[in-house]
């Protein structure tokens, strides 16, 4: 006895697979282009997340002092919208702690720790950052003062001159720390740069 199917040709589709055809289709080029390096987090580098935002952002992670770096890991929108950062928030202070940390993850990856000049060393083993010879930067703001190194200071991301002048306790004040630098502050006391070296005596 032959099967019922034999010699059966393919006929239309039922009008129910029809109506979902297009659904299908999008849901399988959706799934087809999808990047799964971007769906899946970055493994970890062992980095503490946490001791480099105490030290950029006084571990504040939805800062925005309006200095053009965002978040506790005080990351520009620039690098933000290049690592991938928009798929969470316009910006890094908008966004969660883990998905800065996940950010701070693919940049690592792809440039170590070189944006965090100052506070990089912060997240990392205190005897791997004296291996490595890597200064870890001022101090963070819970930590005791330190004398100021070679009579110079490199501005920090939400540093404002006299937050600088007390914690290097700059001979003078903030007063002579502005005077000893008024070459490089043309715009006043009050607009300084990340990155600028100011003279402390």
């Amino acid at each position: 006895m032959s099967s019922p199917l034999a010699g059966r040709t393919a006929g239309p589709l039922p009008s129910a697979v029809r109506a979902l055809l297009p659904v299908l289709l999008l849901l399988g080029a959706a799934v087809a282009s999808a990047d799964p390096a971007a769906a899946a987090p970055p493994p970890s580098s062992g980095t503490d997340w946490d001791q480099i935002a105490a030290c950029e952002s006084s571990g504040n992670w939805h800062t925005n002092t309006g200095n053009g770096y965002h978040g506790g890991l005080q990351i520009a929108p620039s690098t933000w919208r290049a690592y991938g950062g928009d798929r969470f928030a316009p910006r890094a202070d908008l966004a969660s702690r883990a998905e800065q940390i996940a950010i701070g993850e693919r940049i690592a990856q792809d440039r170590g720790l070189t944006p965090w000049p100052n506070c990089g060393g912060q997240g990392t083993a205190t005897g791997d950052r004296a291996a490595s010879g890597r200064d870890p930067g001022p101090p963070a703001a819970d930590e005791h003062r330190t004398p100021p190194r070679r009579g110079t200071y490199t501005v920090r991301p939400g540093d404002c001159l006299s937050g600088i002048a007390d914690h290097t306790d700059a001979p003078g004040g903030t007063r002579n720390l502005y005077t000893l630098n008024r070459a490089r502050l043309r715009h006043g006391p009050d607009r300084i740069y990340p990155g600028q070296r100011l003279r402390l005596t």
